[in-house]
């Protein structure tokens, strides 16, 4: 009876766990990462245009950021000891795209925007620099 008893349990606390796992695991996930092109960059701040749920995160040093940036660009400096905390004092619940030069520094943050759990981040993958080589203005 016990044997049996156990034979059919077993099947359901194994689905259960397999639903906790995964509640769990989507819970630690729930950012959004998005990778956009410079173009596309462009036309989602155009899109955005006046939304205050929506900003424009400069990880790149004060000095390149000084030297053009993307306009409302919030200036958080990537290498700073700082830059995870200044991350996570910001509004999980905006639409952030975030970039840097080349994209390097970019993508290493992504981890950390999942981590504190920010709801959605468009990553502008090839950088300023591709931006300027579109033609895209930057202000200073």
């Amino acid at each position: 009876m016990k044997k049996k008893l156990i034979a059919a349990v077993m099947p359901l606390v194994f689905i259960w766990f397999v639903l906790v796992v995964a509640a769990l695991g989507d819970d630690q996930d729930s950012t959004r990462v998005i990778a956009v092109s410079a173009k596309e960059a462009a036309d989602l701040i155009n899109e955005h245009n006046g939304d205050d749920k929506f900003a424009i995160l400069d990880i790149r040093t004060p000095g390149e950021f000084q030297s053009g940036h993307l306009a409302k660009s919030i200036p958080i400096d990537f290498y700073s000891p700082t830059f995870a905390d200044k991350l996570n004092r910001l509004d999980k619940t905006k639409t952030y795209l975030v970039y840097c030069r080349t994209g390097n520094r970019s993508t290493k943050s992504l981890q950390l925007f999942k981590k504190l759990k920010f709801q959605k981040v468009y990553h502008m993958t090839s950088g300023i620099s591709d931006w300027k080589s579109k033609g895209f203005a930057v202000v200073k």
